[in-house]
């Protein structure tokens, strides 16, 4: 324990070694996080190159909606996109942020950005710079897919780390389930879907480990 008060996150991170989010156990967690985050979004963009040169049906897409099906108008499969309706998607992430607030003001902010800017970047970037439609409509990658996988991984990251593990497997499923329904109400391509979960995942990573990147002040020296 730290003389004079508990331990807390920012103490962790100003503690007697002086190592800051840009320094020791903390400074290699972020650039893990912001490494895997900027490879997500490698592969988002690789694939929304390859889809802007060739944006009909590929063997995985036909493999995609082989295994999946068509279920166009299904009540069931509606219901599943209900999970990605804008209430939806900002309860969770408000619930997000006031958890992460309590112990890192800097990962509460993550949790609203990086959302924020995954739906930023489906709408206003990719979907019309990659120019993929089906059924008439713009669809790489999936915004459904990609609001939903932002906020369950804002989510993940907010909780407390023993909780962490159940709530990647539930955000897991709802991915999953979200992906299902998109595909089989044949909204979009099951590569478009896929592209949105790398995406979603991806910007949340790469803004909650480039956040906590910054330089750190050091720490105060205890008066006499």
């Amino acid at each position: 324990m730290v003389p004079g008060g508990p331990l807390t996150t920012d103490t962790v991170r100003t503690g007697a070694t002086g190592a800051g989010p840009g320094g020791g156990a903390v400074g290699d967690s972020a650039r893990q996080e912001t490494a895997a985050g900027v490879v997500l979004l490698g592969l988002s963009i690789v694939g929304a190159g390859v889809i802007h040169l060739y944006p009909g049906m590929n063997a995985l897409d036909r493999r995609g909606f082989a295994l999946v099906g068509r279920s166009p108008g299904s009540a069931e499969l509606l219901r599943i996109t209900d999970l990605g309706t804008p209430a939806a998607l900002v309860l969770v992430t408000l619930v997000a942020a006031v958890i992460a607030v309590r112990h890192d003001r800097w990962r509460a902010a993550a949790c609203v950005v990086g959302p924020l800017l995954t739906a930023v970047l489906v709408e206003f970037v990719l979907k019309p710079t990659v120019g993929r439609h089906y059924l008439g409509v713009l669809s790489y990658p999936s915004g459904n897919v990609a609001d939903v996988a932002a906020v369950v991984t804002a989510l993940a990251l907010a909780v407390p780390r023993p909780a962490r593990p159940v709530v990647v497997v539930a955000g897991a499923v709802a991915v999953g389930m979200m992906t299902v329904a998109v595909v089989g109400l044949r909204w979009h391509y099951p590569t478009d879907a896929l592209a949105g979960a790398v995406l979603g995942v991806g910007t949340v990573l790469t803004v909650d480990g480039a956040v906590h990147l910054r330089p750190s002040r050091p720490a105060p020296h205890p008066q006499r």
